[in-house]
């Protein structure tokens, strides 16, 4: 057996020590840990961050949903064949023609029923001075629908200074029950037989625009309740002449002539109502009324339709029955007086 020597010994134990010695390199490298918590102002930018990165996608959320909404919408209304205007359904009340209606509209067949602005075609079609009011709604998928509701003239406006006639479609102006002023359309008969408003002081009239002048105004709110309360009877206004500014003169085609003040046209239109029915039994016709007045109205009659009934003239008295049936008349006109000094 070969014996070890200790340099021999010593060179192995030299290298083995080497090899089992630690490594002194990891001496010098340490790692720090903080396990502490993260300070206040650590947690607050970390929050901070948290938010602005939700407030971003809460903003990218609304942009981008109405966009979607946006062009689905499109597809589907705007850019669909089915939503095109295939019937184009017009009514009216008047003379206004459909033609007419759909040239102020601007709207024809084959336009896209969705892209029509309904508010804008009421506003073109209502510009119209003979139109009240329109009403224009869509009937899905192909239909659009204006009604036209036009305004129903109660009578002419006369004022020869200013060359406005009663039956002219190029000068003369029809008033409605408001007052509004307006052209005629058609001249048929039934325009022909409207009442007319005369008057000399008014301003130059314009057509859609409401008359101002008090007197007019006061004439045309008798027409309209005078035709109220006289329906049915042979009471048909022919013309109110405006003379004065508080009160005007109606006539009637029957031929009886009614003075009414302004402020009074109610009361005068009571009084006239009373009076006629109170003379009807008399067989006598009014020539003239004048309402203006509260009390003792003056009353004018024309010539008796039955001359036996009321005579004006004196009759001997030859019998005590003559004398019985003549006093009659002379009754029934006191009865009468005390009816017209009443008031």
């Amino acid at each position: 057996m070969r014996k070890k020597y200790r340099a021999s010994n010593t060179r192995k134990s030299g290298f083995g020590a080497a090899w089992n010695r630690p490594n002194r390199e990891s001496d010098w490298i340490q790692l720090e840990a903080d396990l502490s918590k993260p300070s206040s102002s650590i947690r607050r930018k970390s929050k901070a961050k948290a938010w602005i990165v939700r407030i971003l996608g809460v903003i990218c959320l609304c942009v981008s949903l109405p966009l979607a909404l946006k062009w689905g919408y499109d597809r589907v209304f705007y850019e669909n064949e089915e939503f095109v205007l295939k019937e184009l359904k017009i009514q009216t009340d008047g003379a206004l023609s459909e033609s007419r209606i759909s040239e102020i509209a601007n709207v024809s067949i084959g336009l896209n029923l969705m892209e029509l602005d309904l508010v804008s075609i009421e506003r073109q079609v209502a510009k119209l001075p003979v139109v009240e009011k329109v009403d224009v709604t869509r009937q899905l998928p192909d239909t659009l629908n204006i009604v036209v509701r036009e305004r129903f003239p109660v009578a002419w406006l006369s004022c020869p200074p200013l060359g406005i006639r009663p039956g002219d479609m190029e000068r003369g102006f029809l008033l409605d029950e408001e007052g509004f002023l307006f052209r005629c359309l058609n001249l048929d008969d039934a325009m022909m037989a409207l009442p007319i408003i005369e008057a000399f002081k008014i301003t130059e009239p314009t057509e859609g625009t409401r008359i101002e002048n008090q007197p007019v105004r006061s004439a045309v709110s008798l027409i309209a309740k005078s035709e109220k309360l006289f329906q049915g009877r042979e009471m048909t206004i022919h013309m109110v002449k405006c003379r004065n500014e508080w009160s005007v003169e109606c006539l009637y085609r029957q031929g009886l002539s009614v003075k009414f003040a302004m402020n009074r046209i109610d009361e005068g239109l009571h009084d006239l109502n009373v009076i006629l029915k109170e003379t009807e039994p008399l067989k006598v016709a009014v020539a003239s009324v004048n309402v203006a007045a509260e009390k003792n109205i003056p009353v004018t009659f024309a010539e008796p339709i039955d001359k036996a009934a009321v005579s004006v003239n004196a009759m001997p008295v030859e019998t005590n029955n003559e004398k019985s049936d003549n006093s009659r008349p002379d009754a029934q006109e006191k009865h009468l007086r005390s009816i017209l000094k009443g008031g």
